[in-house]
């Protein structure tokens, strides 16, 4: 959709799209209870964004793999370089 943009972009046009509307419903005149409801949409939009971040978190973290090679490869690694610390005499 949008490949040739960076995120950063992509988060300020969905930010600048937003603010026009947010803008545009506070310049029409409307009831308390939908007054009330325009006022507090930029802080309505910040939970949902904290949700959105703490959600795909916890997929990340759910869904990570293990890499038991890689684990033998470190293991392999530290083991050579206790012996070679040993080998200078360092404890």
């Amino acid at each position: 959709m949008m490949s040739g943009l960076l995120r950063y972009q992509i988060f300020l046009g969905y930010g600048a799209l937003f603010l026009a509307v947010w803008f545009y419903a506070l310049s029409k005149q409307q009831d308390d209870a939908r007054s009330l409801m325009v006022e507090l949409a930029p802080v309505w939009a910040v939970l949902v964004l904290g949700v959105y971040a703490a959600s795909s978190l916890v997929y990340g973290v759910l869904t990570f793999k293990d890499c038991p090679e890689a684990a033998k490869e470190l293991e392999q690694q530290v083991s050579e370089a206790k012996a070679e610390m040993r080998k200078r005499g360092i404890q």
